[in-house]
């Protein structure tokens, strides 16, 4: 063919397919536009032989399902269907991550506890969906989004054996929790703005779940804290990004937040990296004089300052029946917050021990029914919550003692996996980004038993995405590391 009528026929297609997408966009579907940028990332990607195209959309999930967190996981890229960018991101990574592997005679699977735990996890859900598909309906597949979840922890492990791949993928961790403080910071200063008028679809773009956001802004300060010392040639940035993610997560007094930055904290000690420690005590020091200083200086009684709801904040972690009397306006919702808590899992748990306890009520099922008929038996609600803000007893729930023991079972082996990979990284700078990797996953781990974390998107994604890449850095041979 003439290059000149190939140029003027590529042109022409080009320009069709530019008047077809801007159409789209004008109309606000947006799925045109997000396909052809894919298409083209795939083509320009093959044509350089970079990080495969996969990554990049692991990469760029990451970054929309932390910095965008509510409002991007509320965005359907297909107009007037329920679809969203958690299933259609899936489906784009494991097609084309099965295809890679097909072609590479491979699959995405290691032979060890961790990934057999995960596809016994899947198995049992998948079991357990076709029978609750019939009962519940389209509610069911909606709770089952918590054991597909699960596949992008081995797109993300399959990613990660391509080593241009994994420095994308890594790199992509950092930059959307550099980013992540900045931007919580802004929708704090400037909350119209964000809820009124960035908005995509009439939904704002950037939408914050509160105590998600202080898990994401500790798992920030476990992977920017530089491990040295602080040098303004260097590494001042990232000093300055996490230490602003630690101090302002703390400021939200999210107690499990802070309990899983305090097992994230405890794994780096074990490593021999104190700095976090050091930081956060540093921190927490500074911050409490001064609060302290200013509450003092305040003319109101104590028990209202900001000083006093930090203590009964703190105070509140050992109160488990909730029972405790809370002085400060700040810290009053402590005690019943606990006890909303211990009320909907003892109800779950009694519900399905007593109906189904090997394999569960099912997805779908209501684990909210009981609970508020027990915890507000006098109010008419519009409660549309479905998980009892605890992974396990979810998991009981809706799986029944078989889902628990596997889940258990991945908690042990991955607290196993972080003690060996903690022992190998003492005095061994190597092993510093594994330790780090896999200290950053047991923020969320540990958040995800006190909390609705791992059942939607906005934390499951990014989570076993870490997991993936965290896994595959602590089980490759030493040898290939450079």
């Amino acid at each position: 063919m003439d290059p000149r009528l190939r140029t003027l026929l590529f042109g022409a297609a080009a320009v069709a397919l530019a008047t077809w997408v801007g159409a789209s966009i004008a109309q606000e579907d947006f799925f045109l536009a997000a396909l052809t940028a894919v298409l083209c990332v795939w083509a320009v990607l093959s044509w350089t032989r970079g990080p495969f195209a996969e990554a990049w959309l692991l990469g760029l999930l990451v970054f929309g399902y932390v910095i965008g967190n509510r409002g991007f996981a509320q965005m359907a890229p297909v107009s007037g269907l329920p679809v969203f960018a958690s299933e259609l991101g899936l489906a784009a990574v494991l097609t084309i991550t099965l295809l890679r592997g097909a072609l590479r005679r491979r699959i995405p699977f290691q032979r060890d506890w961790l990934n057999t735990l995960l596809v016994l996890w899947i198995a049992l859900g998948t079991a357990r969906i076709g029978w609750d598909v019939r009962t519940f309906g389209f509610v069911a597949l909606r709770d089952f989004a918590m054991i597909y979840y699960v596949l992008y922890f081995f797109a993300a492990q399959a990613v990660a054996d391509h080593e241009l791949s994994r420095k994308l993928l890594h790199a992509a961790l950092i930059a959307t929790f550099a980013f992540l403080p900045v931007t919580s910071l802004l929708v704090e200063l400037f909350p119209d703005f964000f809820r009124a008028h960035l908005l995509v679809q009439g939904v704002p773009l950037i939408f914050y779940k509160g105590d998600l956001l202080a898990t994401f802004l500790f798992t920030g300060f476990i992977l920017m804290l530089p491990k040295g010392e602080f040098k303004w040639g260097e590494t001042w940035w990232r000093w300055l990004l996490a230490l602003t993610g630690l101090a302002f997560g703390l400021s939200m007094l999210s107690r499990a937040s802070m309990m899983g930055l305090a097992v994230a904290i405890g794994w780096l000690a074990r490593s021999g990296r104190w700095r976090p420690l050091q930081a956060l005590v540093g921190v927490c020091a500074l911050g409490l004089i001064g609060i302290t200083a200013g509450s003092l200086l305040q003319k109101k009684d104590f028990t209202q300052t900001k000083a006093y709801a930090i203590y009964e904040a703190v105070a509140s972690i050992v109160d488990v029946s909730g029972t405790r009397v809370y002085q400060s306006d700040l810290s009053s919702d402590k005690g019943d917050n606990n006890r909303f808590r211990l009320v909907w899992w003892k109800n779950v748990s009694e519900e399905t021990l007593s109906t189904s306890p090997v394999f569960g009520l099912g997805f779908g099922a209501d684990l909210a029914r009981g609970f508020l008929l027990e915890y507000y038996p006098t109010e008419e609600l519009d409660f549309t919550t479905r998980s009892p803000h605890n992974i396990f007893i979810t998991t009981l729930g809706r799986m029944g003692l078989v889902g628990v023991v596997c889940l258990l079972a991945v908690y042990w082996v991955q607290a196993r996996s972080t003690a060996r990979v903690a022992r190998r990284a003492r005095g061994n700078d190597v092993r510093e980004r594994e330790v780090t990797l896999q200290a950053a996953c047991w923020v969320i781990m540990i958040s995800a038993c006190f909390g609705v974390v791992l059942e939607g998107p906005m934390g499951a994604i990014p989570f076993w995405i870490m997991l993936g890449l965290a896994h595959f850095e602590a089980t490759r041979p030493i040898e290939t590391e450079t």
